[in-house]
């Protein structure tokens, strides 16, 4: 039964032209971004600790089709880099772990509070 299940989607999957598997194998929930090789971005995904998303792209021979190497950026929640991975081909896999940079996520890396946020607190009403 699950053959028959399988079958098709599988068939299905390999009708697009692109695919790049996601994998967040880091401690943290970050942000993955794709780019093409023009640095233009593609897809955006939020992925919580161990979780793994699939990006497909268009179908073979479609007018948007488009080629590799991509980049995957995972970054912090905070905003900061976590790491890229560089140079990946059409159906290839990205982990966060095996990314070139910092691999590591901290609360410092927030912007400091605003200069007035003293003077400026919000006032409430008992």
């Amino acid at each position: 039964m699950l053959r028959h299940l399988l079958l098709p989607l599988l068939f299905a999957s390999s009708l697009f032209a692109v695919k790049i598997n996601i994998v967040n194998d880091s401690s943290y929930t970050l942000q993955a971004t794709i780019y093409d090789r023009d640095q233009s971005e593609l897809a955006s995904f939020l992925l919580g600790k161990g979780q793994s998303t699939m990006w497909f792209d268009s179908l073979y021979n479609a007018k948007d089709y488009v080629k590799g190497p991509f980049s995957v950026t995972f970054t912090c929640p905070t905003g900061a880099n976590f790491g890229t991975v560089y140079r990946l081909r059409e159906n290839s896999t990205a982990r966060a772990r095996a990314a070139r940079g910092p691999k590591k996520c901290t609360a410092k890396s927030q912007p400091p509070p605003h200069r007035d946020w003293e003077e400026n607190l919000p006032t409430y009403k008992y």
